[in-house]
């Protein structure tokens, strides 16, 4: 179990979250590239997770052409069909009673939170980035049993299938396989 702030926690899913919703901006890997997020690498090697933190920011090391391969590695990673790619959709992972169950809880926690997709991007509400939003209102406001159980149910139950998927797509870098690695990871030590 990790000791840590509902804040430092919403930091981390907020970061993750983030990166998993769209490719990495120029602008964003330049200010890895220089040492913005050493600090949040730094804290997450003390919490144990230096051997993902390590391959993320191997991925994001400077090279020519890096932008072009991690947006190429999003599209193949993320975009393409499903048996060519980790879709990061609840519903391509998951069936039957474990899916109904898993989206009457995303359901139900969207309508308490007035959480609405994002139109712009037009993601259904079973994306992972609506997921970890969810997780992050639960962090803020639920109790310690419906974090639990939201991790429990709607994010552990597909999200190892998802990385076992994204680690099978041929990628440029490990940037993608290695920032939902430690999603797992992190998941599996909250509780």
């Amino acid at each position: 179990m990790l000791d840590l702030t509902n804040q430092e926690r919403q930091f981390i899913y907020q970061w993750i979250g983030s990166l998993l919703s769209r490719e990495l901006t120029e602008e964003q890997i330049v200010n890895y590239q220089s040492g913005g997020f050493d600090s949040l690498f730094e804290f997450l090697d003390e919490l144990g997770f230096q051997e993902k933190t390590t391959k993320i920011r191997t991925a994001l090391q400077l090279q020519d052409s890096l932008r072009l391969e991690l947006a190429a590695d999003f599209a193949h990673c993320f975009l393409l069909e499903g048996k060519l790619s980790a879709i990061p959709y609840l519903s391509a992972y998951l069936e039957g009673q474990a899916l109904d169950q898993a989206l009457e809880l995303v359901d139900n926690w969207m309508a308490h939170y007035q959480v609405s997709i994002n139109r712009d991007h037009n993601e259904p509400s079973d994306h992972i980035s609506i997921l970890i939003s969810i997780l992050i209102k639960l962090i803020e406001t639920g109790s310690h049993a419906e974090q639990q159980q939201f991790i429990n149910v709607v994010l552990l139950s597909w999200i190892p299938q998802l990385l076992k998927k994204a680690e099978k797509v041929p990628l440029k870098t490990e940037f993608y396989p290695a920032l939902i690695s430690l999603l797992v990871e992190f998941l599996e030590k909250e509780f």
